[in-house]
Parts: C-alpha cells; structure tokens; sequence
C-alpha cells in the first residue's frame, strides 16, 4: 500500500472515535439542560380576597369575598406560590409555627389582630394591589394550611409533593347570601378560571333562599344542573339551605368557557342570561401538560438517548486510547 494512501487510512482510523467523542458528549449536554428544563422550578399564582360591585347589588353596592382562588395547590420543592391580592385587605399566614414560636410563614409578620384595619405597608397588611411571594424551597415536604389573621374562617391549603405538581381538585364558591331581612342572588367569585379537571363546590350561604345552579355547554343546552326536576314555576325540589341539598359539586373536564345560572333568579335577555349567573373558564393544564411531556420525553427518548451516548462514548475513548498506541510503519510494497 503507498505511504500516502496509508497515512490518509490512519488518519481515518484517528478522526472516526474523537468525532464519536466529540457526539456523545454534545449528547450527553443536550440531555442534561433538557432534564433540567424539565424539572425547573416553577410559580404558581393565588388570588387573595375579591369583590363584586353594581348588578346583582344596588347601584354603587359592593360585597366582598373572603377566600383564597384556588383554595388548594399541589406543588414541587423550590417553587414558588405568587399570593395577589385582588380585593379587601388580608394576610396569608401559615398555621405551623417555626422553632422559635412564630409562623412559619406570614405575609404580614408586623400585623396582630388587636391592630387597626388601616394598619397597611411592608410586612403589615396586603392590601388590594399588593403581592406576596413565598420560596418554599426551604419547607419540608408536606401539606400547610394558611389563613387570614383579620379573616380566621379564610383558609386555604398549600401542598408540596414529589408528585406530579398542579392545582389540587376541589374549588369552592358561593351561591347566594344574606339573611331573613334581605338576600344578595349572586354567585361569588362570579367569574372563576380554572385548569381542566377541577371540581367546583358551590354552597348556598343564606339560611332563607334556595337555588339551582344550572350550567351550560357551547351549543348552549344544559351540561349540569343541581336541580334538574325543578322547571318553575312548579314546586322548588332545588337546593335548600341548611340541609344536604345545600352544596353542589360538579368536574369540568373539558376546557371552554360555561356560562351558569340560578333558575330561580335569572332571566334571559335576547341570547344572555341576566341575573344570578356566572362565568367559568376551564383551561388546559398546559404548563403542567409541557412539563410532565418534557419529564416523560427525558425518561423515554432521554433516557435511551443517554444510554446510547455512554456506549458511544465507551467506544470512542477505546478508540482514542488504542490510536495513540505504537507508530506503525506502513507496510512495504
């Protein structure tokens, strides 16, 4: 064999595992930024408080709801929970208390309830407008119940898993409030957002009025309805207060927009439905849905990709190290 065809044969043989090398560890890069990607941390966004003004009220009336929006959440270590507060002033404080007797976290660590109510600013009351934002990379694992200091009945529920993240199932809201001398028909929050495959619980808060709570689908027939037997004006087989008629749960596992109402209380206008009626929007689990398709790309296609990587880079290491062994004369024509 000629020198020249021997020389350009060696250098073939050379090139062949640093190119293998130099694949594999691009590969080995790819796999550990996509994995990370996927497991970044994330924020998870809670509304504190609301209000509802005008119609269903009198003219310049305003009801405030106490409440966290959504009232539970599931999540991972290291993420962070965004409380907004969107109306009334209140706090988020957890129940648990540190070592040292206080708790364990608090929006509103210099407000006591024996303050005044205009007692706002830095550490004291959120007030609308305001955030909060807890780093909960330093809690353990485990389920944290928080509450308003001003509100005690406010609560709500902070979960941190190794699991799948995601808000937790159960929403609650309001239908109808008041007592025997007056009674507030509307539904509180009146508009929801929620992700796909929330279950929504509504409880009648007035001791004197009943209600339905009746839904509708896109083409605008009825998807759901607490009293489906009730057609007015017959007799109300609806939901009465103070009895175990009196809430209502329904799971919304499609995304859309569904307009709902009270057959007792609303009325049509043209093609809407004025009155005792609310809006709920169900949206697709798409953080969620991109984050657990990146976790299961990195455990399927990632994971096999890694392993062919290591092999490779198995082979192209032999390669090198056996390349640089002895010189070699080319052999003699």
């Amino acid at each position: 064999m000629p020198a020249v065809m021997w020389e350009r044969v060696t250098k073939s043989k050379w090139l062949t595992p640093k190119v293998l090398a130099i694949i594999s560890i691009l590969s080995l890069l790819v796999f550990v930024f996509s994995a990370s990607r996927a497991l970044a941390a994330t924020t998870y966004h809670v509304k504190v408080g609301g209000q509802i003004m005008g119609s269903p009220l009198a003219k310049g009336g305003m009801v405030w709801f106490n409440g966290y929006d959504p009232e539970s959440i599931v999540i991972h270590p290291g993420d962070t929970v965004t409380w907004d507060a969107v109306g009334g002033v209140h706090t988020v404080t957890s129940t648990a208390l540190a070592t040292n007797g206080s708790f364990l976290f608090d929006s509103s660590p210099l407000f006591t309830p024996e303050g005044a109510l205009a007692d706002m600013g830095p550490g004291k009351l959120l007030a609308p407008g305001s955030v909060y934002d807890l780093d909960t990379s330093s809690l353990a694992l485990g389920n944290y119940t928080v509450f308003c200091k001003i509100h005690p009945g406010m609560q709500g529920n902070v979960t941190i898993t190794l699991g799948p993240p995601g808000m937790a199932s159960i929403v609650t809201a309001i239908a109808g409030w008041g007592d025997h001398e007056y009674a507030v028909q509307a539904f509180a929050p009146e508009n929801l957002t929620v992700p796909r495959g929330t279950i929504i619980r509504w409880t009648l808060m007035n001791p004197t009025e009943p209600h339905t709570i009746t839904g509708l689908n896109a083409t605008k027939a009825i998807a759901w309805d607490s009293s489906p037997n009730f057609n007015p004006p017959g007799p109300p087989p609806v939901m009465i207060p103070n009895t175990p008629t009196a809430t209502f749960s329904y799971t919304f596992n499609s995304a859309g927009t569904f307009v709902y109402f009270c057959k007792v209380h609303a009325y049509l206008i043209g093609q809407s439905w004025a009155g005792m009626m609310g809006i709920v929007h169900v949206v697709p689990l798409t953080s969620l849905d991109a984050v657990n398709a990146a976790v299961g790309g990195a455990s399927a296609l990632g994971y096999g990709a890694l392993g062919i990587s290591i092999i490779a880079l198995i082979i192209a290491v032999y390669g090198v190290v056996r390349g640089k062994g002895p010189s070699r004369s080319p052999p003699s024509p």
